[in-house]
């Protein structure tokens, strides 16, 4: 089984003169083009690292990128880990579909992930702010029978008085694209009519023959999604369309046992983070990390952040 993360470096200068020319043709900047997200400090080199120290089942790592080579893996000299990791450029990702490029946003990409060229049938898709924090079996994501998700299911929010008034009532014209939008949207697309999975932000597990049979099926969702640079309510999530898809055939169940620790630098304090740092060693359940906008961290929370990932994971690699 492989896995697969999406990366890119906000601070090279070819990315942000594109992503200039084509913000130009909006009147506002989108809330998905705001810099944090495509921030680098270098999370990915944990990402990647964190899967060849703790799950040594991964055969192949594949980073996602456009025209970036991560500064880690140009210092690589371990043969060995070369030839595990292989960057993937968005060319060859969107083989078939260049006319879409170039994309801004991780929905566009995340549709094209089973365009891979000799990706494993099952993968493992994480994004550059995760990590694993210590040994995690397959079985956390799939056993022989089934495979395994984390999250809840929840209540569809059209199904209640105050959210079908509150629409009824609402002429807003905010084209912003909600993480329980997103997910609600999927799970009525495979016909989840009542609940949806509310996917944590952790490694999932994806398989690529169902991801491509579904998109070929219903490629206007397919052209709906890479159509755009940024994220807009006509994309779907192919992680949420196949968690949804495989539940509906009985062929997954929910786990919760191997669970995240997720931390938004940019709104947590240093005493909270230390908080939620600290129980990981107390908390044998707690299988990966995920920070999110560690750009915006200040210094003191940032600093200690850096300094315990690091520990973390080359300390335990002694």
């Amino acid at each position: 089984m492989d896995a697969v993360i999406t990366w890119v470096d906000g601070s090279d200068p070819a990315h942000q003169q594109k992503l200039s020319k084509h913000l130009s043709n909006y009147d506002s900047m989108p809330e998905s083009a705001t810099a944090t997200r495509f921030a680098d400090n270098g999370e990915i080199e944990y990402a990647v690292m964190s899967l060849v120290l703790f799950a040594p089942w991964v055969d192949n790592i594949y980073i996602v990128t456009d025209q970036q080579i991560p500064h880690f893996y140009r210092n690589l000299t371990d043969q060995s880990l070369l030839d595990k990791i292989k960057i993937i450029d968005h060319q060859v990702l969107f083989s078939g579909y260049a006319d879409a490029l170039p994309v801004f946003n991780s929905l566009s990409i995340e549709a094209l992930l089973w365009n891979i060229p000799d990706l494993s049938d099952d993968f493992i898709y994480l994004n550059d702010d995760m990590m694993l924090i210590r040994p995690v079996p397959v079985s956390a994501f799939r056993t022989d029978e089934e495979y395994v998700f984390k999250g809840k299911l929840r209540r569809k929010s059209g199904l209640k008085l105050y959210s079908r008034l509150k629409k009824l009532w609402s002429r807003s014209t905010n084209r912003r694209v909600s993480y329980r939008g997103l997910q609600e949207k999927c799970a009525d697309l495979v016909g989840c009519d009542n609940y949806f999975l509310d996917l944590p932000h952790c490694p999932h597990i994806l398989n690529r023959s169902a991801l491509e049979e579904f998109f070929c099926v219903n490629l206007h969702l397919l052209r709906a999604t890479i159509g755009h640079k940024f994220r807009h309510p006509e994309q779907v999530w192919s992680v949420s369309l196949f968690c949804h898809k495989t539940l509906s055939n009985g062929l997954a169940r929910i786990d919760n046992s191997f669970k995240t620790l997720n931390i938004k630098a940019d709104r947590y304090n240093l005493k909270k983070v230390q908080r939620i740092l600290c129980s990981a060693d107390a908390k044998p359940e707690s299988y990966f990390l995920c920070v999110q906008s560690l750009d915006m961290a200040d210094a003191e929370c940032h600093d200690f952040i850096a300094s315990w990932r690091a520990h973390r994971l080359f300390a335990d690699s002694r």
